[in-house]
């Protein structure tokens, strides 16, 4: 006999999420102009990233391998589309963002912190209220896709699509009262010190009860160092010592060189003496 009902089955079908029920936010880092809502209200499609666990075969053992986990990995690119003005300002807007990673003239790359961002997409229910969602950490558009023209085509919209490169995703729990944003403590960024977007105040959710941060910009997961004066000098004792062995390692490479110059050169000179050979 079935552990369920159909009618305790259909009733869990009333809050059955919709793939047309979305809404997706972009945010610009400090290098690109702000034209981040306009872009948001017009996405048409986005896609809820995955996460993979790497793993890899123990064959250190007496019978069957198995799996172990090794790291955790997440999709390459999450690609996101969006109708097309007639100006083309929001393909116009990856473009200049892609422009501040790689400058077209001189080819130079910007550091890292600079021109990432974040996005959030949201699960919607029919009321359009948010449900759920997640915050995709360090993205940036890695490409911007092809649109294809064609005559045939006489009253279809223009729709542009982009490929985001990020770090990570995180999820985001709603409040389904109040419709604030709650993070779990698991997921906070320890180092909030990325510039290049705005730092809204969230609530944070534990078990110490809610507790309100400033949301920093998403950064690598290493604590912050304390800057002192010890710390200084520390740091740059260890670097002069590192400068010390890196030109010492070039003065010994030096005296090879110059060393295996007077070998050869000994030996067309004098062959014979140089191989211990005398007459």
């Amino acid at each position: 006999m079935a552990n369920f009902t159909l009618d305790e089955f259909q009733a869990t079908l009333r809050n059955t999420a919709r793939t047309n029920r979305f809404e997706a936010e972009i945010y610009s880092p400090k290098a690109v102009s702000d034209y981040s809502r306009k872009v948001s209200i017009r996405i048409d499609s986005v896609s809820f990233p995955g996460k993979n666990i790497r793993t890899v075969t123990n064959e250190n053992v007496y019978g069957p391998t198995y799996e172990v986990a090794q790291g955790l990995t997440y999709a390459e690119e999450i690609t996101v589309g969006f109708y097309m003005n007639n100006n083309h300002e929001e393909r116009w807007f990856f473009n200049d963002w892609q422009d501040k990673i790689v400058n077209p003239r001189t080819y130079n790359v910007a550091y890292y912190d600079q021109y990432v961002s974040k996005m959030r997409v949201f699960q919607l229910d029919e009321a359009d209220n948010r449900t759920c969602g997640i915050e995709i950490r360090d993205v940036f558009p890695k490409t911007v896709n092809a649109i294809d023209y064609s005559h045939s085509d006489s009253n279809n919209i223009v729709k542009g699509s982009v490929g985001l490169a990020f770090r990570e995703w995180v999820p985001i729990y709603v409040d389904p009262n109040s419709g604030a944003i709650q993070v779990d403590e698991a997921y906070d960024d320890i180092s909030s010190t990325r510039v290049g977007v705005s730092r809204p105040i969230i609530n944070i959710r534990s078990n110490r009860g809610i507790r309100q941060i400033t949301e920093g910009v998403l950064g690598d997961s290493f604590p912050p160092q304390r800057i002192t004066t010890p710390n200084i000098v520390r740091q740059a004792g260890q670097a002069f010592n590192d400068v010390m062995a890196a030109r010492n390692q070039v003065v010994q490479a030096q005296q090879k060189v110059v060393a295996f110059k007077n070998f050869f050169q000994g030996v067309t000179r004098r062959p014979f003496g140089n191989l211990g050979i005398k007459f």
